[in-house]
Formats: structure tokens, C-alpha cells, sequence
């Protein structure tokens, strides 16, 4: 699995290098060249950073239909032919989504706050206040919120591999990559669909996260919903898992 998933990351960056490389080598031209020509350097780094968060969402794409194109695409045949299991080849797959999602987060993080200490002269924000910042929202609502966002991003992952190899089996194969894409826009109706009759029951029950000064911090569907994501992350894994060993056995 190791080696597949190497390969996976080695495989997207031989391809795609100009989209982190392009957006940061404006931005530093116009870093380079702001007391040359300051019209230059603002165009340049205005444009750099519009780049910056197009490609964001362009390494997504790229990412998605990587995947797409390995598993189901021209190199279909290779990669289902490699000796590994079913299951490490699901793994692979979500932890490869999950590593460039990473990957490409810090690179975007680390380039916004490079643009803002090179933009002032003297870093006016201390430790002592980001600190009182933490405290007053509290470390058990941000382990919370960071917790609950990791189960959307575990669920959107699976939703998203899952949507490719059902819109890659055999029927909707001939859609091209329009088969995961209309796997992907029923799966959300179904879920709005599921969601708003759980909320009927009352299965969900709405939950508030408050700072330490009474503030509302964030409020949510509760802990009914992130038991609803759970379940269906875990059937969209094993419906993965299925598709793969179905394929390994057929061929």
C-alpha cells in the first residue's frame, strides 16, 4: 500500500508541478521587484494570489481526476493488476486524498502568512495575545471543532472515492468521468433527502459550543448528525472495498 500510495503523490506532482509553483513564483517576483516598480509588484502579487487560490481548487480537480484516470482511466488495467488487497488499495486511495488535501493546506497556509510578515515591517501580533485569544475560546471547543471537521473531511474523501468507483463500474463507464459526477450529485440528494426525514423523528438536536465569555462559538446538528456522517463514510469505504475486490475477482 505504501509503495501505491508513493507512487499516487510521486505520480501527481510529476504532472501537475505548476500549480504550486506558478502561483508562489509571482508572488515572490512581486515581492522581489515591489521598490523597482511598485505598479509591477502590486499586479504581480495580486495575480499570484488569485492564482494561489484557484490552483487550491484546481489541485482538487487534479486530484480527483488522478484518481479517476488510474483506477478506471487508460492506466486502469495496470493498477488493478498490482498484487495488493482490496482493502489496501481503498486505504490507499483515502489517505492519498488525505495527504494532498494536507499537502496543499499547509502550502496554502504557509504562503498567506510568508505574504503577511513580508507585508509589515515589525510582527505586532505576541504569543502572551494568541494565547488569550485560545483561552477565551477554550481548547475544548477548538479539539471539538477540529474534531468535527475531520469527519466532514473523512466523509466528503469517501463520498468522493466512492462516487468514482461507481460512476467507473461497467454501466456508467461509458459517461467518461460524467459517471462519478452524477453518482456524486445523487448521493448529496439522497443524503438532504435522508437528513431532512431524520429531522422530522427528531434525530438530530441542535448543539451549541460556547467560549468562555458566554459567546456562541459554533452551533451544529449534534452529535446525531456526526453519527449519521460516521455510518455512511464506513458504507462508502466498504462499497469501495466491494467494487475492488469485485473487479480483482472478475478479472
Amino acid at each position: 500500500m505504501g509503495k501505491l500510495l508513493g507512487h499516487q503523490i510521486k505520480n501527481h506532482f510529476k504532472n501537475y508541478w505548476f500549480i504550486p509553483v506558478l502561483p508562489l513564483a509571482l508572488i515572490v517576483f512581486g515581492l522581489l521587484f515591489s521598490s523597482v516598480n511598485y505598479n509591477l509588484a502590486v499586479r504581480s502579487l495580486i495575480i499570484g494570489i488569485t492564482a494561489l487560490s484557484f490552483g487550491y481548487f484546481a489541485a482538487a480537480v487534479t486530484v480527483i481526476v488522478g484518481d479517476y484516470n488510474i483506477f478506471f482511466g487508460d492506466s486502469a488495467l495496470f493498477y488493478e493488476s498490482i498484487p495488493i488487497s482490496p482493502s489496501a488499495k481503498t486505504f490507499s486511495r483515502f489517505i492519498y486524498y488525505f495527504v494532498m488535501f494536507a499537502i496543499y493546506t499547509l502550502y496554502l497556509g504557509a504562503i498567506f502568512v510568508f505574504i503577511t510578515l513580508a507585508g509589515t515591517d515589525t510582527v505586532s501580533i505576541s504569543w502572551s495575545e494568541i494565547s488569550s485569544a485560545i483561552n477565551e475560546i477554550g481548547t475544548k471547543n477548538l479539539l471539538i471543532v477540529a474534531g468535527i471537521a475531520i469527519i466532514f473531511l473523512f466523509n466528503c474523501i469517501a463520498r468522493i472515492v466512492f462516487s468514482i468507483s461507481l460512476g467507473g463500474c461497467k454501466k456508467l463507464r461509458r459517461f467518461g468521468f460524467g459517471g462519478p459526477v452524477l453518482v456524486f450529485i445523487i448521493l448529496g440528494i439522497l443524503e438532504g433527502f435522508a437528513t431532512k426525514l431524520l429531522d422530522t423523528f427528531d434525530f438530530f438536536t441542535k448543539m451549541e459550543l460556547f467560549m468562555n465569555n458566554g459567546d456562541v462559538f459554533v452551533n451544529f446538528n449534534g452529535i446525531g448528525f456526526l453519527v449519521l456522517l460516521a455510518v455512511e463514510t464506513i458504507l462508502f469505504l466498504f462499497g469501495v472495498y466491494y467494487f475492488h475486490k469485485k473487479r480483482i475477482s472478475v478479472s
